[in-house]
């Protein structure tokens, strides 16, 4: 008779622990789904952004080669088109073949399981624990903030493009394929290209390479697929910021172009957006180097892509997602310093981030357009967030932690 060693596998409780969390994983993502389908079929409303994504699938099936004039009106009357690469559409074509409520069900569905993938990854580059129930826990932490639960609304794909580019950026540095996650996401939708310069800056030469050929090779995908369409958003198409947001103003719109603009109260700031932008851009990306240069590259992703969250001419409340690994991030390390500030900051900025929900109810004013004295404070909030995180680590002697390990101290 053989007998097992306690060691032999993990035992019946252990595996217990951990499916029950996993399972509970699930349940959540398929009660989110569950609850846009009703909201959606009762209402009639919301997800405009996944309305666009499916209505641009639609068109790009029919061959017509007019993938940028179809446009979605949601119940609000705002008329909306496709702004991404022919790329992007190619990925969203089995949107063309569900319904609209069928389309919303999965997409919810699969954006709350890539954000407990999101969670995950970022528990991992934090040096957490990555076990089932702090994943769960995490995830649950962070639905309620404003730019998940934005996201959730409207059906974007920011989520998808970060765990994309945190599984590729925080991974085996001396991996053949880093970068490639960067080009792909980048094809898809063109902001992640920032990381293109933060890989250059380090002198990552290979992964610079790497994210540069899988961008032009989604874009040359793009164009075998949709030559018209490529021509017309390659020729131009992508710089015609009107067909983002009629007027950057909007409170919704937290970037530095943004600001400026409610701060003036007026749309045409670019002679003062475009000096300021370049000075954040070059500033933003000095400190995410010299984070990595400091031994924490995860910290370095965090600054380059709030760097370019502040520069883009367009930066939604539902790009801000990526406050969900700074504030896994925040918290994790602030506990394992000891450090209670850390911590309470963690606390503070995710109640910051909760509370931002309550700019969808300026609009009920008529306007969300003008703004004056301490309005100014509340609507700009992500955007002084974003200044702050990056002053503080300019700041830090060492980029961003302060520990001789560089593993600890980098609160103090």
């Amino acid at each position: 008779m053989t007998v097992l060693s306690p060691a032999a596998g993990p035992r019946p409780d252990r595996r217990l622990r951990t499916a029950l969390p996993a399972t509970a994983l699930l349940v959540l993502a398929g009660l989110v789904a569950a609850a846009t389908v009703v909201v959606h079929r009762s209402t009639g409303r919301f997800w405009g952004d996944l309305a666009v994504y499916r209505t641009a699938a639609i068109a790009a099936a029919g061959g017509d080669g007019r993938l940028y004039d179809a446009t979605h009106q949601g119940a609000d009357g705002i008329v909306l088109g496709f702004t991404y690469p022919p790329f992007a559409a190619l990925l969203l074509q089995p949107l063309a073949y569900v319904s609209a409520t069928t389309g919303i069900g999965i997409w919810s569905m699969a954006t709350v399981v890539a954000l407990a993938a999101v969670v995950r990854a970022a528990l991992r580059a934090a040096g957490a624990g990555t076990g089932a129930a702090a994943v769960l826990l995490g995830t649950i932490a962070v639905l309620p903030v404003f730019p998940v639960a934005g996201h959730l609304q409207v059906g974007q794909v920011g989520i998808f493009l970060m765990l994309i580019v945190l599984l590729d950026l925080t991974g085996d540095p001396d991996s053949r394929w880093r970068g490639l996650g960067v080009g792909i996401a980048a094809g898809i939708k063109l902001t992640p290209l920032i990381f293109v310069g933060y890989l250059l800056c380090l002198r990552r030469w290979r992964a610079a390479g790497v994210a540069t050929a899988g961008f032009l090779a989604t874009a040359g995908l793009g164009y075998a697929w949709r030559p018209v369409d490529s021509v017309r958003f390659w020729g131009g198409g992508l710089l015609d910021t009107a067909r983002v947001t009629g007027d950057p103003r909007t409170v919704l719109n937290q970037s530095l172009h943004g600001a400026l603009a409610r701060l003036g109260d007026t749309a045409d700031v670019r002679a003062v957006w475009l000096p300021l932008a370049v000075l954040t851009a070059l500033a933003g990306i000095v400190v995410a180097v010299r984070c990595v240069r400091a031994g924490d590259q995860f910290l370095g992703v965090l600054a380059c892509a709030t760097t370019g969250l502040l520069v883009s001419p367009v930066s939604w409340h539902h790009h801000w997602v990526w406050c969900v690994p700074a504030l896994v991030l925040l918290v994790v390390r602030g506990r394992r310093a000891g450090d209670r500030v850390a911590v309470g900051a963690g606390a503070l900025l995710w109640v910051g981030f909760v509370a931002s929900a309550a700019w969808t109810l300026i609009g009920l004013r008529g306007t969300d357009l003008h703004f004056r004295g301490v309005e100014l404070l509340h609507t700009n909030l992500y955007v002084l967030v974003g200044f702050a995180a990056l002053g503080w680590l300019a700041l830090r002697p060492s980029g961003g932690r302060a520990g001789g390990d560089g593993t600890e101290g980098w609160v103090r």
